[in-house]
């Protein structure tokens, strides 16, 4: 072994720039509300401790996480802040509220509002009905495109040129490994 620090996709840590590390670290939370001890949360970056750590105590500073009293790291309100300025989400979301509140009155279901970025679908908003089945799709997060409906829906009324013909193969859960 050199010693020199290596990330698991076996590129250099001190190669990968600050801001790269600190959203592998935001990116570590998979759900809303969600507390991640340090160890948690560097297993999940892919770092190591002492990095995560430094880089966390760093992103406490500026408010985009936060630390709970039992010592575990939550998302800070100041991304969600941020984040609400997100121009493609934003507009959209306000236009589309209204008739959303009107699917939802009548057909008393989940309604999802997404935009397509790349292969996946954003969750811009969503209204949640309490006879509906349950669902973990949450404001925010991420969808495959060819394995959900309103995924499928973005696909069908994309240009042609957007066809997934090309896409490479996505593992289903079942086959997937985690690590």
């Amino acid at each position: 072994m050199s010693g020199t620090p290596v990330r698991t996709s076996g590129r250099p840590l001190h190669g990968e720039p600050i801001l790269e590390r600190a959203f592998r670290i935001l990116g570590a939370f998979a759900e809303a509300g969600e507390g991640l001890p340090l160890h948690t949360l560097a297993a999940r970056a892919g770092l190591p401790k002492s990095t995560t750590s430094r880089i966390a105590t760093q992103l406490i500073g500026v408010g985009a996480l936060e630390r709970l009293g039992n010592g575990d790291f939550v998302v800070g309100l100041q991304l969600l802040e941020i984040a609400s300025l997100a121009p493609r989400g934003h507009g959209l979301r306000a236009a589309a509220l209204p008739f959303m509140e009107d699917l939802h009155r009548v057909t008393r279901q989940h309604i999802l509002l997404a935009v397509r970025d790349g292969h996946e679908a954003v969750l811009v908003e969503r209204l949640s009905a309490r006879e509906a089945a349950a669902v973990k799709y949450r404001v925010g997060g991420r969808l495959p495109l060819t394995e959900t409906g309103i995924g499928i829906a973005l696909l069908a009324y994309a240009p042609s040129r957007c066809g997934t013909r090309h896409w490479p193969a996505r593992p289903t859960q079942a086959t997937s490994v985690d690590s």
